[in-house]
């Protein structure tokens, strides 16, 4: 990476969110984990183009582990490559704070020392170039 091309571990967005369920066991929709994925990629856009873009696709999405009703899940986003409108992205949850099973009343939960990672996936965002306000020039096309 030469002098004028800045870092992209510098634009990192992470987003924490309590979890709801409306099934029987407890568990949540892997749908929600989806959800979240998009809104830390929507914050990232922000960070990076100044508009959200549109989500081409997500690739190899991996659920991992279960999360419950009343977890606290942490979402980060990270680029792993720019093109000229695509943006690849990565993408993890964690479980960083857990209610059930904890304690004896339903207001009893704890933070986890250890993060249990949930889901994970990359996926590519288009932001089309005239709506790449804020995109740092170095990473602008002529």
């Amino acid at each position: 990476m030469n002098a004028k091309t800045p870092d992209l571990d510098e634009y990192v967005s992470e987003i924490t969110s309590r979890v709801e369920s409306h099934y029987a066991d407890g568990t949540i929709s892997l749908g929600t984990i989806v959800e979240l994925f998009g809104v830390a990629g929507g914050l990232l856009s922000y960070k990076f183009d100044g508009d959200a873009g549109v989500m081409r696709a997500f690739e190899d999405v991996q659920f991992l582990a279960p999360a419950y009703q009343g977890d606290y899940v942490r979402v980060t986003c990270r680029y792993l490559s720019i093109g000229n409108s695509s943006r690849r992205r990565s993408y993890e949850a964690h479980v960083v704070a857990r209610t059930l099973g904890i304690g004896h009343a339903p207001t009893s939960g704890e933070v986890l020392k250890d993060p249990i990672l949930i889901a994970s996936a990359t996926g590519t965002v288009v932001v089309r170039a005239d709506l790449q306000r804020t995109t740092p020039a170095a990473f602008r096309k002529a």
